[in-house]
């Protein structure tokens, strides 16, 4: 699985993520934002050149947009409101995002330089994960109007909202295939236990052919799908782990492959300190094999979100 471009991404712990990008060719990791506040969701413009994002440095999130290399960061909200999964239009002429303006989240529309706000989605609960079709004909999001949270579309030309999946469980955060032929989503599944099982699906934008992605236990979630449409790249969490790590999956036959890369730069941001506590080991490990045994405290490590692949 010969992987290539870049990935932007935000990595940390509660209250405190920042935005990376790592290149795929090299392995080079680069930070972006830095303080202790939390950048998160990282969008690529249709160019490459820029990303739009949530910050919360200026004390609740709101939309933010900088240059590929992390200068020029620029806020094009004030409304001290609650921001989230903000995306562009496939032009770049549009950012797309969900908001609580009005005491519920509703969808939004609003230009790079933060002038024509224009209100999408009018509901008393929650729609949320916008994203346009490639064609900028649609837009999926998630919506708990049927009581259950659900992916709806709505046609931008009539404003007709319909429902495209139905199902017991959750099923959230969709994202287009770069063709628009494809709608990667997230479903919580329950367990024997009663926990949730997060998994990553497939199906065609009109909510047929459902396939699943991802089959272990843990948290699989954040999906997004790579520039030509080959990969699913995701974060992920096995069992009672609270550490996601990038994955990525070939959909065409299903390998799976973490994105691995020094991580020193991104344990140094948030003060990661490991702790001299070490689990039960077998007698007969090496000395390197003691040192990879040490126990690090779960709170030590932390989690990837909201990857967004360019070439």
């Amino acid at each position: 699985m010969l992987l290539k471009g870049k990935i932007a991404f935000s990595s940390g712990r509660a209250g405190n993520y920042d935005i990376w990008t790592i290149n795929l060719g090299d392995g080079v990791v680069s930070q972006l934002t830095a303080g202790k506040f939390s950048n998160d969701c990282p969008r690529w413009s249709p160019d490459g050149k820029k990303l739009v994002f949530i910050s919360n440095r200026t004390g609740t999130p709101e939309l933010w947009i900088m240059d590929e290399n992390g200068s020029n960061q620029v806020r094009i909200t004030a409304k001290d409101k609650w921001h989230n999964t903000p995306d562009w239009s496939p032009d770049g002429k549009k950012i797309i995002f969900c908001a609580n303006y009005n005491g519920n989240i509703n969808i939004y529309t609003i230009n790079p330089d933060g002038s024509d706000l224009k209100q999408i989605t009018d509901y008393e609960g929650m729609d949320y994960t916008p994203q346009f079709s490639p064609d900028g004909s649609k837009i999926i999001f998630t919506s708990k109007r049927s009581g259950n949270p659900e992916i709806w579309q709505y046609i931008v030309s009539t404003g007709k909202i319909s429902q495209v999946t139905k199902y017991t469980g959750r099923d959230f955060a969709p994202r287009y295939s770069p063709d628009g032929k494809q709608i990667a989503f997230v479903t919580g599944i329950k367990a024997i236990d009663g926990r949730e099982d997060l998994e990553i699906y497939t199906m065609n934008e009109d909510g047929s052919n459902i396939k699943r992605a991802t089959t272990h236990f843990g948290s699989d979630r954040h999906v997004s799908w790579s520039p030509e449409g080959k990969y699913l790249i995701y974060t992920s969490a096995k069992g009672e782990s609270l550490t996601e790590r990038m994955m990525v999956t070939e959909i065409a036959s299903l390998r799976t492959r973490e994105i691995k890369f020094d991580r020193y730069k991104l344990d140094m941001e948030f003060d990661a300190e490991p702790k001299n506590y070490m689990r039960v080991f077998p007698l007969n490990l090496l000395p390197i094999d003691l040192i990879r045994n040490w126990f690090y405290p779960i709170d030590y490590f932390g989690s990837d979100k909201s990857p967004d692949w360019k070439y």
